[in-house]
């Protein structure tokens, strides 16, 4: 425990925070797993729809893979005191999310489409 009035990074555990983070992301890529895993499972063998789910689930594994490393390399940073921030990792999320979220569409739109 830290006494009261100790300052305000005193007695911090300075790991916390990238354990919640990697957490999150850990989250993040499952939850990409599990809809790109329903996007393939309804494809019915039509590899134009298929190929979404298959993209989705590659950026899933990428994104678990990364996941340890970033959580890693933050932990590097923050006891030397430097800076953990790095926006690459969160872009290429935001855009892999947009693009999945985009297949879908196109998917949902494709199997409303075709005659029953």
């Amino acid at each position: 425990m830290t006494e009261q009035g100790a300052g305000l990074g005193a007695g911090r555990d300075t790991g916390l925070q990238p354990e919640r983070t990697a957490m999150a992301w850990q989250r993040t890529a499952l939850g990409l797993g599990g809809v790109s895993a329903l996007l393939v499972h309804d494809a019915e063998s039509r590899i134009a729809l298929a190929t979404p789910g298959v993209v989705g689930l590659a950026g899933a594994l990428a994104l678990l893979l990364l996941v340890e490393r970033r959580y890693e390399h933050t932990i590097r940073q923050v006891t030397s005191g430097g800076t953990p921030m790095g926006p690459r990792l969160v872009r290429w999320t935001a855009w892999g999310t947009v693009l999945l979220s985009v297949a879908a569409v196109a998917v949902v739109l494709g199997v409303a489409a075709t005659p029953q």
